[in-house]
């Protein structure tokens, strides 16, 4: 398998460019399961750990599946001295952790957001898988599975599109084989794709029928979380047959919402478009950009479905966004306790000599 297969190009060419004078060699992260990390190189598949400090110029660790990376290496080992800068990246915040935010999968091009017909779709779960895609600068899909299950398509896509009125939609049956043409045809040769779905959502199958095999390896490899419930922990990229490369990741519950206001709402480009006009012109005495877009709504100038989903996830990022800046409060007066206290004590040791 070359670099190429797995997704390189011009532009990671031009990034790594500055390391090969320290004979780093380019790899891709395609696992990472429990802490340990597997790349692959031209020369193969090896396990990788990562430097005490990597170069300035690149991503923080730990490397996350997706992640193209300059490394040493010695036989089957390698040691990561570089992360390339990232594109497409999907960010796990687990719930009942704060603000921890983790890279999930990086440089993703198409996010499919599996939702499964026998028990949905579940509107609410989409609306966030999608918002997550768009933030991380990545285009989501959503893939309605089960269809073999399903006595209502039409009712199905209809509620999907509450959760996701400006995305496309497609229903499959991985088990029979249909609808399975039309979504590989959007995955394309060198492209990276990633999956987000929920447990039982029918990704293992999807994954399968994609790449065309029963493969152990898609299966979720799962653990209990403090709540008792379980969830994937790990992360795998395959090849698949058309040449695009598929990241499976965790369920959606551990992909918590971590949205910058102004980024998130790229999928909401027209509903934003007509906030900012309602609030600047005639409507300016309304109390909120929010309200002016319910007017605009109220006059069928919009999707009411996709205006129900800009003030719910315009509401959440601006609510992240503002424990965010209490937390830089926190730290930075805690920072500045620190500093003040060895002033302190530098300047009573001064006196004592």
């Amino acid at each position: 398998m070359t670099l190429e297969t797995l997704g390189w190009n011009e532009k990671f060419e031009s990034l790594f460019e500055p390391y090969r004078a320290s004979n780093l060699i380019p790899a891709r992260v395609t696992g990472v399961d429990r802490g340990v990390v597997t790349a692959h190189t031209e020369s193969g598949t090896v396990t990788v750990s990562i430097a005490g400090q990597l170069d300035s110029h690149g991503e923080e660790g730990p490397p996350a599946v997706g992640d193209w990376v300059g490394m040493d290496q010695i036989g089957n080992f390698g040691v990561v001295r570089v992360i390339l800068p990232r594109d497409g990246v999907l960010v796990r915040r687990p719930l009942g952790k704060g603000d921890e935010e983790q890279v999930a999968a990086a440089n993703v091009d198409l996010v499919l957001v599996v939702e499964p017909l026998d028990r949905g779709p579940d509107p609410w779960r989409i609306e966030r898988a999608s918002a997550i895609a768009w933030d991380g600068g990545a285009t989501p899909i959503v893939v309605l599975t089960k269809l073999d299950l399903c006595e209502d398509a039409d009712f199905a896509v209809v509620r999907a599109r509450e959760g996701a009125p400006f995305v496309d939609v497609l229903m499959v049956s991985a088990k029979l084989g249909v609808g399975m043409e039309i979504l590989e045809r959007r995955l394309g040769e060198g492209s990276t794709v990633a999956l987000i779905g929920s447990s039982e959502a029918g990704k293992s199958t999807l994954i399968n029928r994609l790449l065309g095999e029963e493969r152990p390896a898609a299966a979720e490899v799962q653990e209990a979380d403090r709540d008792g419930s379980h969830a994937t922990t790990s992360r795998q990229l395959f090849v698949l047959p058309n040449g695009a490369c598929l990241i499976d990741t965790p369920g959606v519950r551990e992909l918590g919402l971590s949205l910058d206001p102004e980024v998130a709402m790229t999928a909401f480009a027209e509903i934003e478009e007509a906030a900012r006009k309602c609030f600047l012109g005639e409507t300016r005495r309304e109390a909120e950009p929010g309200r002016a877009v319910h007017k605009e709504g109220d006059l069928g100038h919009l999707n009411a479905n996709g205006i129900a989903s800009y003030l719910r996830l315009r509401r959440e990022a601006e609510d992240l966004e503002k424990r965010r800046a209490t937390s830089r409060r926190s730290e930075n007066r805690v920072r500045e306790w620190k500093l003040d206290k060895i002033a302190r004590e530098a300047m009573r040791d001064k006196k004592k000599s």
